[in-house]
């Protein structure tokens, strides 16, 4: 027999009804008995119109006897132990208080404190620096007095309150234009041919540059002049801030740097030799650096010649192609170059002497 057989024609479910036009919500007892698909089984709804919605609504539900008599048995009576705030909530939640509001309530207070902090700490900084800065100063001040009071080798000791300011006489605040300060004779000696000259040249009046480039092959050469006259200038280390001694520690620089150049300068050691017979006498100094650059297959000679005068610097830089990848360049020789380089360096400076 297969399922809903047992009551064959017999409607299932909602359909259970009789059909005499008894309205849908009659319920329970409006299907007959012997019409019923589970006659033994209570209603699982009320049998009156409405009561499960007033149960809904809190209003009482008719119960069966025996249940109504459990229900009016007075049950014991449960003690509680009274409910304390957890650990987390610390000293401020009290006995009546909720977990949640002991919290918000110390998180409130907490950001409160948090901004005095702050308003705290940044007082505080503000004060460090104040004093960080004052005392900076003062050792500032201290090591210049000592630094520029003290050795015989040094310049003459001015103290910390007689730091040259300005030009001294004989120092100069404008150099001539480098362009124009190398004679064509030795430009065409040189640089034999045509040569051009880099433009713009670079003359702002206490400093001015010029380039002078010839591709001819199997010449190539390239010739750099620059001037730079300095200022006083007190941050100078061991010094007595004048120009002159500015162009000193300039100077000084620049020949380390040839002797012992950077690991990322890209420039080989140079040899380095003293140099004299240069204009200015007593008040010049002068060296002269040699390196070979190879890069790529491409092998440059190249010759500085740095002199000092007074409180002015000339550099004179004179390169010469020896081998090229393309091209038919080279060769060269740094005898060529070196007296060149001197020769231009000496006209240069003759410039400046009066």
């Amino acid at each position: 027999m297969t399922q809903h057989e047992s009551f064959p024609g017999r409607p299932r479910g909602r359909r259970a009804r009789p059909d005499n036009g008894v309205p849908e919500r009659a319920g329970y007892d409006a299907v007959p008995q012997d019409q019923r698909e589970f006659p033994g089984l209570p209603p699982i709804r009320g049998n009156q119109e409405g009561a499960p919605w007033q149960a809904y609504q809190g209003q009482p539900q008719p119960q069966p006897e025996g249940q109504a008599q459990a229900q009016a048995q007075p049950r014991p009576a449960r003690h509680r132990a009274p409910q304390q705030a957890p650990d987390w909530a610390g000293p401020d939640a009290s006995a009546g208080t909720g977990p949640m509001e002991a919290f918000s309530e110390r998180w409130r207070r907490r950001g409160s404190d948090s901004r005095e902090e702050r308003r705290a700490d940044r007082r505080k900084h503000r004060r460090r620096y104040a004093i960080g800065g004052g005392a900076a100063a003062i050792v500032i001040a201290v090591t210049v007095y000592f630094l520029t009071s003290g050795g015989s080798s040094g310049p003459a000791n001015l103290g910390l309150g007689s730091l040259v300011t300005s030009f001294l006489p004989g120092e100069l605040q404008q150099v001539p234009n480098a362009c124009s300060a190398v004679p064509g004779a030795t430009l065409s000696q040189d640089l034999p041919g045509q040569p051009k000259v880099a433009a713009p040249p670079l003359n702002t009046g206490a400093n001015s540059q010029c380039t002078w480039t010839l591709d001819k092959p199997p010449l190539y050469r390239v010739l750099e002049v620059n001037m730079q006259a300095y200022s006083p200038n007190a941050l100078v280390a061991y010094g007595d801030g004048s120009a002159t001694f500015a162009a000193q520690y300039a100077y000084a620089e620049a020949e380390t740097a040839k002797q012992h150049p950077g690991p990322r300068s890209g420039q080989p050691k140079a040899v380095v030799t003293d140099l004299s017979g240069m204009p200015g006498g007593s008040q010049t100094s002068a060296f002269e650096a040699t390196q070979v650059f190879n890069v790529n297959g491409a092998v440059t000679d190249v010759v500085t010649v740095v002199v000092r005068y007074r409180n002015v610097i000339v550099t004179v830089v004179l390169n010469g192609l020896g081998h090229a990848s393309k091209g038919n360049y080279g060769p060269v020789s740094m005898g060529d170059l070196s007296p060149a380089a001197q020769t231009v360096a000496q006209e240069v400076t003759g410039t400046l002497v009066h």
